[in-house]
């Protein structure tokens, strides 16, 4: 999974950035604020149930009919639990059986759309950016500095890569404001979201799901060659 993204997140930059030198006579940019909901999937909670929150702002740069590329900044927080763990025998390790994740991300987002009017569109991303999370227990403390709570000799960064691909869709009314729905996975390279690998299953990274509401505002501006 994590090849197959970074391939595609590749194939997405190249295709993006090559036809932004044949943009049309008119740049579009659309400016967004995002409300909305992120699930986790950790060792913890193997499977999306607990809907956690994630705030986002992003600028997109539409220079021709087929693709924009968008910048994201976002902010999260999610939760995640298991009452099994506490009945684990833990004489020498003391794992978390609940864990809060704050997360702050930064990403660019090269996109194609697959249906393309002047006010509504749907269209797909594969992004690439960084995560920077900390995980807390019940009494808000932090987890990471709790060496007891993972394997011997096991530490992680709290700094990771972020492979999003999403599925976007948005509509412009006739002022060029309008409304987007945002769905898709964050998809970041790490398995210590709930501060648990080792003790979980290390084979697989941790993942937020998305669904976001946001409210946008178009702009057109006229390209230089266009002024001439």
């Amino acid at each position: 999974m994590r090849k197959q993204a970074g391939i595609l997140t590749l194939i997405s930059f190249l295709l993006a950035f090559s036809v932004y030198g044949q943009q049309d006579s008119t740049l579009t940019k659309i400016a967004g604020i995002s409300f909305g909901t992120s699930i986790p999937k950790t060792d913890l909670e193997p499977a999306y149930k607990k809907p956690g929150t994630q705030m986002s702002a992003s600028l997109q740069f539409i220079p021709n009919r087929w693709f924009n590329v968008g910048f994201w900044v976002s902010v999260g927080e999610v939760q995640a639990e298991n009452r099994d763990v506490r009945f684990f025998d833990q004489g020498e390790f003391q794992i978390n059986d609940f864990a809060k994740t704050n997360y702050q991300s930064l990403h660019v987002e090269p996109s194609i759309h697959l249906l393309k009017k002047p006010n509504y569109s749907i269209y797909l991303s594969q992004g690439f950016g960084f995560l920077r999370f900390s995980v807390f227990d019940r009494d808000n403390n932090d987890l990471a500095s709790k060496l007891n709570s993972r394997d011997q000799g096991e530490d992680y960064s709290n700094f990771t890569v972020l492979l999003p691909t999403t599925l976007n869709a948005y509509y412009f009314l006739a002022n060029d404001f309008g409304f987007q729905l945002r769905t898709g996975w964050l998809n970041p390279q790490t398995d210590y979201l709930d501060n648990i690998s080792n003790f979980g299953n290390p084979e697989n990274n941790d993942n937020l799901f998305i669904l976001q509401f946001s409210l946008i505002k178009r702009f057109n501006f006229k390209t230089l060659e266009d002024e001439k």
